[in-house]
């Protein structure tokens, strides 16, 4: 039987993921609050809600993509929200990078209403997802997995299974630790190529050679060459500082996890810290 699919947050990472649903044949219910992302799905066959309620109400299982812990909390709970209109049997997937104490809060507060709560975060960057070549991590009940895995099969060049809700947060926030700190790293070695007077090319050539520049750092370094203008402008500026949130978010629950672990993290840290320098964010109140 087929799936009817539902996708709430239309931002970078959600727009790559859900514009493959309506395509690979799930009839597709979408809301962003840009009515302009909107629009962009509703071209590739999915149809736009007023709420995520609506959302709910015409889905078996919904993605969640937005910014941070905050934002699920408030597209999942009040009269507009998706417990609010989701009926027994749904499946909820949490694609935002999240602490995971709050899908554990998600899944208590869903189980009394026969709703499914599945992490389901995304590696790779917009790049891959866009692609079709997303790298699903997902953890949770694993009948809800088997039930939802056309929807992540629509968007997945991999899909990794982690066991019990929590796991997949966890790993997320491990590799974004590596990731933060790898372009931290990336940075730095063109810095020193560009100061020692080599072509970022060769610096990148050599990078991929070696394989310690993989397609994801490669995707960074493309601001490196990018003209000053280019940098300093207000939508580059507005862009970067974005993604620089997201970072510095990511990195702030890691190092919460490692605080409750009793594990030292000196270099997130100092990632945390540096994370407008990483991308480039023009603000001298963060440097």
């Amino acid at each position: 039987m087929t799936i009817r699919a539902g996708y709430v947050g239309l931002g970078i990472m959600g727009k790559a993921l859900a514009k493959h649903l309506a395509p690979a044949g799930l009839p597709t219910t979408v809301r962003d609050l840009d009515e302009a992302l909107v629009q962009e799905l509703v071209e590739t066959g999915a149809k736009p809600a007023s709420s995520a309620r609506e959302v709910a109400e015409n889905a078996d299982v919904i993605g969640i993509c937005v910014p941070a812990d905050a934002h699920v909390q408030a597209v999942m709970g009040g009269d507009d929200g998706i417990l609010a209109g989701a009926s027994e049997g749904t499946v909820v997937v949490v694609s935002s990078t999240v602490h995971p104490d709050t899908v554990d809060a998600l899944a208590a507060e869903a189980r009394p209403k026969g709703v499914a709560i599945l992490e389901g975060p995304v590696a790779g960057g917009p790049v891959r997802a866009e692609a079709g070549d997303a790298f699903y991590m997902v953890a949770g009940d694993e009948a809800a997995f088997e039930r939802a895995k056309p929807f992540f099969e629509a968007s997945a060049g991999k899909i990794l299974y982690c066991g019990e809700l929590g796991n997949a947060a966890k790993l997320k926030l491990c590799l974004n630790v590596l990731t933060n700190l790898s372009f931290a790293a990336a940075q730095e070695g063109a810095n020193l190529a560009r100061a020692l007077g080599l072509d970022i090319d060769l610096y990148t050539e050599g990078g991929q050679t070696t394989t310690m520049l993989n397609p994801l750092s490669m995707q960074y370094l493309v601001t490196q060459k990018a003209p000053k203008e280019t940098l300093e402008s207000d939508g580059f500026q507005a862009y970067m500082r974005g993604r620089m949130e997201i970072a510095q978010k990511d990195l702030s629950l890691a190092l919460d996890l490692a605080g409750r672990s009793g594990v030292s993290m000196p270099f997130t840290g100092l990632g945390l810290q540096l994370a407008a320098k990483i991308y480039g964010v023009q603000d001298d109140r963060l440097r």
